[in-house]
């Protein structure tokens, strides 16, 4: 096994965004998940179409043993940002019932 410095368990957007974010800081990192293939599930999620995110996410909307958890990440990272990354991406997406957002295109790639 090769030394690591971070595991992520999730291949999933929250699990990918954090992988890649520490090896932008130079960190060796191991990405874990039970699918066959990494995305996986982001890729068969809304149709093959990605839900990305919810347009009203917020603290409140989450179950934690530490309920300040999310407060703190959310003022970090939030819907928002990832929406912003979507764009400066040129990804086009629109929103579904529920304020789910979804890519216009097949998650596929």
């Amino acid at each position: 096994m090769t030394d690591v410095d971070a595991v992520v368990i999730g291949a999933r957007v929250a699990g990918l965004m954090c992988a890649s974010e520490a090896g932008k800081l130079g960190r060796q990192v191991m990405l874990l998940d039970h699918a066959r293939k990494l995305g996986e599930k982001i890729r068969i999620s809304g149709g093959g179409h990605g839900n990305f995110t919810n347009l009203y996410t917020a603290p409140k909307a989450f179950l934690s043993a530490n309920p300040h958890f999310c407060k703190s990440a959310l003022c970090q990272y939030d819907q928002h940002d990832f929406i912003s990354l979507v764009s400066k991406h040129k990804i086009a997406y629109h929103e579904k019932k529920l304020s789910q957002l979804f890519c216009d295109q097949s998650a596929r790639g």
